[in-house]
């Protein structure tokens, strides 16, 4: 079987940081607009995030974990989730340096939007100056979906 997103249209979702509460470590957005009338599945993607910081961190990596329920994920310590990795050359301005390769599937119905930053050994950073996110939301084709797996029973059971 092939996988692959299934796309029919998609939105951005950007997290400002003027809107967000920060303490060390955790950067949080309350009541975040709907995004749609009805809950649909979806893949995640933080496509943009730049973490920035007044003291430079002790790592020049840094992991972001996101507050999103997901349904192609999962952790060995049940954590949260894994939005992205985010790298620094001066210790205080973080951001991707690659595109973000990681899609998790949850849906759209975000109210609220929680980030744990953490240094690569684990340790909470610092208080973030400023925050700023863009999330891209996949919204998937359930008909295209369902088709293309109907489409593959029968050749499963020759």
């Amino acid at each position: 079987m092939v996988l692959y997103m299934p796309y029919s249209n998609c939105s951005y979702l950007y997290l400002s940081d003027l809107q967000a509460t920060k303490t060390a470590g955790v950067v949080t957005w309350n009541n975040i607009p709907l995004l749609s009338q009805s809950t649909r599945e979806c893949y995640v993607t933080v496509a943009k995030i730049n973490v920035v910081f007044g003291s430079s961190q002790s790592h020049t990596d840094i992991v972001v974990k996101g507050s999103l329920p997901t349904m192609n994920y999962t952790a060995t310590d049940n954590s949260e989730p894994l939005v992205a990795v985010l790298h620094s050359s001066d210790g205080k301005v973080f951001d991707l340096n690659i595109e973000n390769p990681i899609h998790l599937l949850s849906n759209d119905n975000i109210k609220s939007f929680k980030l744990t930053l953490t240094e690569t050994d684990g340790v909470a950073t610092d208080t973030p100056d400023s925050c700023n996110v863009l999330l891209k939301i996949d919204y998937i084709d359930q008909v295209a979906h369902t088709n293309d797996i109907l489409l593959e029973i029968p050749r499963q059971l020759k």
